[in-house]
């Protein structure tokens, strides 16, 4: 069925007259971008954010094979798009999804991915622009190129009308959909190739287009022969060769064949220009960018999202005992992309005194080096550093040297106006924990503020209800009270109960004035605050202020609570502008006062009945961690979860843990550090009993097999000797020659006869199995825990993991 072509390339240059690429200037810091920075581009290392965990490798998916969590998050973003107006301004992607899930919007895609997402969502962070962070990670991680994210989106609070394009549209219709979202003929048939690049067709959700057992072993069809983000899916269309479900197959007696519909509506002019690998990547850059920008009608965008050079990082004044030196200490990111580490000498902070000038003398601040990163494209260095600065100079900005070893230098001095710091008013972080009391929170104002009105913002999430994966964010305000004056810095605290099973989602503002005068520390993480309270001495004397219990009422008690859905990065502009960098001051006094606060550690009640399962032993509340897994052999997550689900799907694994109410997560041993949490952390009912307790955010109800299976290893193979773990992709794989996979029979044996001949051959992922003569490219060993998942075929045997390969060497020892 080959097609004729003609009028391509002319064709292909109309669809980018959509607008070139926007070119970005670099954003002066702090700039409401500045979480979703971090989430783009820190995805190994130091600091990792961990975004892009869920989808590398690019065939990757934690539910297990016959998943590919890459396409289903391009998916999701082209579905929360696809019913949004150009005409009415109503829709686009704005999150609505979260409300549709089931009925147009088919399968567990989709509910998979924004519970992937749900941890991410801030106040700094929408999850609209999450989503389209989403696409530039999907497409990123599956060697496409980079599509531009520009932020600012506001969440839905309600589902948006219907209209997602269905496989059994007419032309007509898909025609008419596109041109309400904005997208002609030529940019829908682009765009629907871009998405369908990689991914398929699940039986379960589509039996018309695959009939249920008719594609073993996951009764799935990938669109097309690979699974990367590559132009197959056009040249293969325009070759007559396509395997293309919505194209081939079943789909032609239940007149389902979408894509066939779409792509020829052109006369294949469109699909004949794709099927060049270097037009269909620039087509898709810009089609996928134009798809994310299809948002309600007064939704202002930033400009694209770019790299800092330089960044600061955890910035944090602190005042000390006696009042006459506070600490300034944090750390300060160094792009390396274009300035290699090895080439770097020293990086200084050159800073103002409080009032611009240099009344602290050398004014100077050294670092070292505190660790890597890596992103897709880019790579960091963080310097840490830590020093004392007089109160009475104080700081108010710093510009970064960066000094090279070959002797030249750069000041960096964020767009002209340096890095800010404003000591008005700070967090006093070792005097605030979080305990079995709540939170109680210190904070520093310095008393030049008349009648300040001071008060702690506590965001949290909070369900929307059954069925929504993505939580809203809740806002408790707190006012703060005064309990002693520390020379010029008024000293404030508050304390509020908190659930102990969410606290690792908190975060937490300290704040004067109010609208457009507000002066705040925000943004702070309750996890990163201690069990105890330390007391802050005034410099003299035994006088002591302590945080009593009506005191702590008062403040707990005296509070105003909202929830939203709606988020936006831009909302947060002036907390942002005025607070990213957190600070705290110490001042002296004559008044001698000293401050202390109790804590108590938390207890399960002895009365509190712990959960039993026939053939188990319960391990107690687990900590988790998203960014490392403790267990990690396989995993689900369904609307019906219970002890006795979760104990089948896990069957032949040591351990079981069950997690945010419908979770699975199985495993042989403990594939991360982890620790014993207090029994009421986990606290979740699980969704499908709710006289069982299935974890909580980050918490595992954790359970172990009285049974013991056998740890698997690595095999024992004649001719050759296992070499060790090694990193695979995202840019190519290691070993290349040959390879297939084997979702039901994969074992070592099963791949060293598949690559009988070859120098190197390596499992991946349970069920991959790959054969070279050597290595395609430099690589690292990796720990051996990180090959852990066992062999699809054989539950003794390690065969790799995601983005792990355990290889084996002929002739080795």
């Amino acid at each position: 069925m080959a097609r004729n072509a003609s009028r391509a390339l002319a064709c292909i240059a109309t669809v980018l007259q959509y607008g070139a690429l926007l070119v970005a200037a670099v954003q002066t810091w702090p700039s409401s971008m500045d979480e979703l920075e971090d989430i783009m581009f820190l995805n190994n290392g130091y600091r990792a954010r961990n975004f892009a965990f869920e989808v590398t490798p690019c065939s990757f998916s934690s539910a297990g094979p016959g998943r590919i969590a890459a396409a289903e998050w391009l998916r999701t973003a082209f579905h929360d798009m696809a019913t949004g107006s150009v005409y009415t301004g109503i829709g686009g992607l704005d999150g609505s999804l979260m409300y549709e899930l089931g009925g147009d919007n088919i399968g567990a895609a989709f509910a998979t991915t924004l519970s992937t997402y749900a941890p991410f969502l801030t106040s700094r962070s929408s999850l609209s622009d999450i989503i389209a962070m989403g696409v530039y990670t999907a497409v990123r991680t599956c060697g496409g190129l980079p599509v531009p994210i520009r932020t600012g989106r506001i969440d839905a609070t309600a589902a948006g009308p219907p209209g997602v394009p269905l496989p059994q549209n007419s032309l007509y219709t898909f025609e008419q959909q596109f041109l309400r979202t904005g997208f002609n003929t030529t940019e829908m048939i682009a765009v629907t190739a871009c998405g369908h690049t990689i991914g398929g067709v699940h039986a379960v959700n589509f039996p018309q287009i695959v009939p249920v057992g008719s594609a073993p072993p996951n009764d799935y069809v990938l669109f097309d022969s690979t699974t990367v983000f590559d132009e197959k899916i056009a040249s293969q269309y325009v070759a007559g060769t396509e395997t293309d479900p919505l194209d081939v197959g079943a789909c032609v007696a239940s007149a389902r064949c979408s894509d066939v519909r779409v792509f020829a509506a052109d006369g294949n002019v469109t699909m004949t220009a794709l099927a060049n690998p270097a037009t269909f990547q620039s087509t898709c850059q810009t089609m996928l960018q134009k798809m994310i920008e299809v948002v309600p009608a007064g939704t202002v965008l930033t400009d694209p999202i770019v790299a800092y050079d330089i960044k600061p990082n955890a910035l944090q004044l602190t005042l000390l005992d006696g009042g006459s030196n506070m600490t300034f200490s944090g750390e300060i990111r160094v792009r390396t992309t274009v300035r290699p580490a090895s080439q770097i000498l020293s990086v200084q902070l050159v800073y103002n005194d409080r009032t611009g000038g240099n009344a602290c003398g050398s004014c100077t601040i050294g670092s070292t080096e505190a660790g890597t990163a890596t992103g897709f494209d880019d790579s960091f260095s963080f310097y840490g550093f830590s020093a004392q600065i007089p109160t009475s100079s104080s700081i108010s900005a710093f510009n970064v040297l960066v000094t090279l070893v070959g002797g030249g230098t750069e000041l960096h001095n964020n767009n002209g106006g340096g890095f800010p710091v404003q000591d008005t008013i700070m967090l006093q972080s070792p005097q605030s924990c979080l305990n079995g009391n709540g939170l109680t929170v210190v904070a520093a104002v310095r008393n030049t503020q008349t009648t300040p009105s001071v008060s702690l913002n506590l965001t949290t999430t909070v369900s929307r209800g059954t069925g929504i994966p993505v939580p809203a964010l809740q806002v408790t305000s707190v006012p703060m009270t005064q309990i002693s004056t520390v020379g010029p810095y008024n000293i404030y605290t508050a304390n509020t109960p908190l659930d102990q099973s969410r606290a690792v989602n908190y975060k937490f503002d300290v704040l004067i004035g109010s609208g457009a005068s507000i002066v705040a520390d925000s943004f702070k993480n309750t996890n990163d605050l201690f069990g105890t309270c330390s007391t802050l001495g005034s410099g003299g004397g035994s006088t002591t202020t302590s945080i009593s219990s009506s005191t702590a009422a008062a403040s707990s008690t005296a509070v105003s609570t909202s929830t939203t859905s709606v988020t936006s990065s831009t909302t947060t502009t002036h907390t942002t502008t005025s607070s990213t960098v957190t600070t705290t001051t110490s001042v002296t006094s004559s008044t001698p006062t000293t401050l202390t606060t109790t804590s108590s550690t938390v207890t399960t009640s002895s009365s509190t009945p712990k959960p039993t399962i026939s053939g188990y032993t319960y391990q107690g509340c687990m900590v988790d961690n998203i960014s490392g897994r403790v267990l990690t052999g396989k995993s689900t997550s369904t609307s019906t979860t219970t002890y006795a689900s979760c104990a089948a799907f896990c069957a032949g694994y040591n351990y079981m843990g069950l997690e945010y109410s419908s979770e699975c997560w199985c495993g042989n041993s403990y594939a991360n550090p982890t620790s014993l949490a207090p029994d009421t952390d986990c606290s979740f009912p699980c969704s499908g009993s709710a006289s069982e307790v299935c974890g909580a955010g980050n918490r595992l109800t954790m359970f172990q097999n009285n049974i013991q299976v056998p740890l698997p290893s690595n095999a024992t193979i004649p001719g050759y000797g296992y070499s060790g773990c090694y990193t695979d992709g995202p840019n190519g794989r290691l070993l290349s020659a040959k390879s297939y996979a084997n979702g039901a029979s994969m074992s070592i044996e099963a791949c060293a006869a598949f690559c009988a001949g070859y120098t190197y051959f390596g499992t991946e992922y349970a069920d991959e199995c790959y054969c070279g003569m050597g290595f395609a490219y430099a690589t690292t060993k990796d720990a051996e825990a990180d090959c852990n998942m066992v062999c699809s075929g054989n539950g003794t045997e390690i065969c790799g993991a995601g983005n792990r390969l355990s290889v084996y060497q002929a002739g080795a020892p």
